[in-house]
Parts: structure tokens; sequence; C-alpha cells
């Protein structure tokens, strides 16, 4: 019997095309990576009520816990979690044992021999999952970030004004490279989106060369499985999903996004931008005299004012055009009452 594969992780920055390639890998006939609850980024906080995880009842509530997320994910997985399996088949007494157990037995039920994970928060754990599985595997994709500013605007996922986009994708594009410079280069690969869409044949070759797996290509008819159309279906931020690869869909920013806001992008974001080749669209020296300035108020308050406006556009018009929304509000409810309860 073949060895088992670590597991493998998508991070980055949401809305930098891993919804994509989560949907190339998933057709994979050997991997399993379902859409993401995010059960790191919401139960991490809590992580400590839960008390010392090696008393079985403290870790079966965590267990609990995990489930009852799945469960309630506005992106069904399909698969009706045993708790009591979760439990046994943990390896460790941990949040992310509890995650990984989940994946497993989501693995099984689809007949599959190795699990992926598309959770981009996830490069923010990076440390607590090699402490687990020291073979663990990362993909780093990245995307300009003016364009994931612009993707951005029309997500209910994200933050929404350009100013905070660039400060969270700079962050994150700042640890993954440095995950990588820790770790060999059989364990991080970077891909950049842009290849991922002009190229897909090769850069999924790419991908399942560094994963140890063999290329197939129903990797790149994605589009055609039940899984693309249903994710598309589900929200306006998904769409694209069912579609063949959108080859020309970079470079939006230049078009959709105003000077002002490409500006304050680049004023946080310029080093970030040119360590992975995009060219900037403003003077160099003359962002990075603008940053040692610092933001006036007034500019700041505009920034927040922008900021919840949009959220509010976005969020009362997805409560109408998106299947998932309410989906969402439920999950959300329940991670408050965690948060009340534990």
């Amino acid at each position: 019997m073949r060895e088992e594969r670590p597991p493998f992780f998508i991070v980055g920055t949401e809305r930098s095309g891993s919804n994509l390639l989560r949907l190339m890998l998933d057709a994979h006939s050997r991997l399993a990576v379902p859409h993401p609850p995010h059960l790191m980024r919401d139960l991490s906080p809590l992580a400590g009520r839960y008390g010392d995880l090696s008393d079985d009842g403290n870790f079966a509530r965590l267990v609990g816990d995990v489930v009852r997320l799945v469960d309630l994910h506005f992106f069904p997985w399909g698969v009706a979690l045993d708790r009591e399996r979760v439990f046994r088949d943990a390896r460790a007494r941990s949040l992310f044992g509890a995650k990984a157990a989940a994946y497993r037995e989501y693995m099984r039920s689809r007949g599959k021999v190795r699990w992926g994970s598309k959770s981009t928060h996830l490069i923010h754990f990076a440390g607590e999952i090699l402490r687990e599985e020291p073979g663990a595997q990362f993909i780093h994709l990245v995307r300009d970030g003016r364009d994931v500013a612009v993707s951005a605007k029309n997500s209910v996922f994200n933050r929404f004004h350009p100013h905070y986009v660039s400060l969270l994708w700079s962050r994150e594009q700042r640890l993954a490279a440095a995950l990588g410079e820790r770790l060999p280069k059989s364990q991080l690969m970077t891909l950049l989106y842009e290849d991922l869409i002009s190229a897909p044949d090769a850069s999924l070759r790419r991908v399942t060369s560094f994963l140890g797996e063999t290329f197939e290509p129903r990797m790149l008819e994605y589009f055609a499985g039940a899984e693309a159309r249903r994710q598309a279906a589900m929200s306006a931020s998904w769409e694209n999903c069912s579609s063949p690869v959108l080859r020309n869909n970079r470079g939006q920013y230049k078009t959709r996004l105003s000077p002002g806001e490409v500006w304050a992008f680049e004023r946080n974001a310029f080093e970030e931008l040119e360590r992975f080749g995009y060219p900037l669209e403003n003077d160099r020296n003359a962002l990075e005299a603008a940053r040692e300035r610092g933001i006036a108020l007034p500019e700041r308050a505009g920034f927040f004012v922008s900021e919840k406006l949009r959220q509010f556009s976005v969020g009362l018009s997805a409560l109408w055009t998106d299947r998932n929304a309410l989906l969402m509000v439920r999950k959300k409810l329940c991670l408050a009452r965690l948060r009340w309860v534990r």
C-alpha cells in the first residue's frame, strides 16, 4: 500500500483565485479539497476555553463544535460527520487535530486518499500545522493585490476599500514569503494566479509535481463538475466557477479602481507588489515618501466611511441575491453563541 501523503494547504489572500485552484485540485481522482468552513480562524480565539484537551470531555466538546460548524457551513459538504469517529480519528488533541479528522472523514466519503484545505487564512496558523504535520505542503497562491482589491469590492467575505485590502494582502504575502524561507522547496511553492489562468495546463502540472501526484486532464474540466456548478449557484462572488478559465482576467484594476484607490493600495504594498513582479503605476520614491509621512486623519476617516458604506450596500444586496446569505447569518449566530457560552 502506498504511504499516506501529507495534507496540503492553499494559502495567501482571499479573492486570489483559490476557489478556482480548489476546484481544479478537487477534480483529481485522489485529492479531496472541500469548501472551507474556516475552522481554525473561527475557533482558535475560543480554544483556551475548552480547558485541558487531554480530558475526554473537553475534547469531545471541541469536536462537537467543529462538527456543528461544518454542519452549518454555508457551502454544505454533503456528508454527515460522525462526532465519535472524528473524536477517535483525531491524531492530536488540538483544534487542528479535530479539523484534520473531519477533513479525513470527508475525504473517505468522496473515495479519495489525500486531503487538502483551501482556507487561505491558514497562513496565520502554519506553525501550528507544522507542529502536528511536519511534512505538510503549502501552495502560496499570489494574485496582483490591486486586482484582489477589485474583486473584494463586491464580495461579502472581505474588507472592501483598497486601503484595508492592501494592508491584509501585504501582510499575508510577507507571512508566506517568510514561511518559504524557513521551509524546503519540497514543502512550499509559489504560484501566480496570472500564470494559472494564462497557462492552466502547465501550472497544474507544476502543482501536481510539487504534490507528488500525477497530472490528470480532468482537472482542466473542473467547470463541468457538479461541485463547480453548485458553488457558482451559491453566490455572485463565485459565479465564474462554472465557466472555463478566464484567461484575460488580469489588470482589472486599471479600469475599475480610481487613481486614488490605486495610490492608496500601492502606498501600503509597493514592496510586496515588486517582490512578485507586479509593476507599479506610481513612482516608487513618491510612494515611499508618502508612507513615511503617514496617512492624515481626514484621509483615514474617508477610508473608514467608504468601507462601512460599501459593507452595508454589499451586505444588503447579498441578502437578496446570494443563496448562502442566510446560511452565513446562521453560522455567525452560532459563533456568537459559542463565544458567549464557552
